[in-house]
């Protein structure tokens, strides 16, 4: 996965994922990220992840999300 903002929202688009990332600054003047990754089928997605830069909870939210659809899938009985 690419480690830049341009590059990590290049690769979710052609990769088919569909995305929200949050960014917000806490009151002691650090930033925050919260993202979540997902495609748009039964599968579905993963958690919220918050990390510090952007492309890092992405790619958090990427991570999640494979792992969520996997388990998914495999509960289907089609492992």
């Amino acid at each position: 996965m690419p480690g830049d903002l341009p590059g990590m929202l290049a690769f979710l688009q052609r990769c088919d994922w569909e995305f929200r990332l949050v960014g917000r600054t806490l009151p002691d003047g650090t930033r925050l990220f919260t993202a979540i990754a997902w495609r748009p089928d039964s599968l579905g997605g993963g958690r919220k992840c918050r990390a510090a830069d952007p492309v890092l909870a992405l790619r958090m939210a990427v991570l999640a999300a494979r792992k969520a659809r996997q388990r998914r899938h495999s509960r289907t009985g089609n492992a």
